[in-house]
């Protein structure tokens, strides 16, 4: 992680990586979209991204938007990996609830001396998820797999449920009566037409939800066995 950088630009990075990876993303994140997702005025997201820019990180064009440079990804993708160890920390060590991990860890995250990120990973056996669901980027910031979303699975598919800490608090309270928390597997039983509801098989039970709620939550898909007249044979989604 480039020690140089201040936290702003920090999480600048992180932002743009988040909202150049998900599923259906362009490549290119908008400055104003930027700004609503770290909290801060148009004006001041304008100036950090052209600090990031003119220092090799991010190329930013007119009309087109804020897109990582290779410098910049493996930074962002380093920046994700403190955070979501920072996370694991916070849930697996000191208690703290998924939603509350990400809401504390950019509060001390950046001051942590590389050497000790790497202790903590160690402590905690190596997690390779955050306490979301989310995968845990190796040292070497390799590209993640882009997460579907729920919605976007078809019957007979199984996935891991990883829930974004941007989910409204209402929410996770009405996803976790469902049983639908960060690192749950489900199977799709039906998908009604016409952007109509799913039905999900979550801990041996048969569960309903909405096609507006399905599409907020991410999911990594496993491996589902499809039979064919010769032989079952495994396919791998991820």
């Amino acid at each position: 992680m480039d020690a140089n950088l201040t936290k702003s630009e920090r999480e600048t990075l992180k932002a743009v990586w988040r909202l150049t990876s998900r599923e259906g993303a362009d490549g290119a994140a908008r400055t104003g979209d930027l700004a609503d997702s770290l909290g801060v005025a148009p004006g001041t997201m304008t100036a950090t991204v052209k600090r990031l820019a003119e220092a090799g990180f991010v190329a930013h064009a007119p009309y087109r938007g804020v897109e990582l440079t290779e410098t910049g990804r493996r930074t962002a993708m380093a920046v994700v990996r403190r955070h979501r160890v920072v996370e694991r920390f916070l849930a697996d060590m000191l208690g703290y609830s998924w939603s509350e991990a990400d809401r504390l860890a950019p509060t001390f995250e950046h001051a942590l001396p590389q050497e000790v990120e790497y202790r903590l990973f160690v402590a905690l056996d190596r997690p390779t998820t955050c306490p979301h669901g989310f995968p845990i980027p190796d040292v070497e910031s390799n590209p993640l797999p882009v997460m579907p979303s729920l919605y976007s699975l078809e019957p007979g598919e199984r996935a891991v449920v990883a829930l974004p800490g941007s989910t409204n608090p209402d929410m996770v309270a009405f996803l976790d009566d469902l049983g639908l928390r960060p690192d749950v597997e489900v199977e799709i039983r039906e998908k009604h037409p016409f952007d109509g509801p799913l039905v999900l098989r979550v801990d041996g039970k048969d569960r309903t939800l909405g096609d507006k709620v399905a599409r907020q939550i991410m999911v990594r898909p496993v491996h589902r066995t499809v039979v064919t007249r010769e032989s079952p044979r495994e396919e791998h989604t991820a």
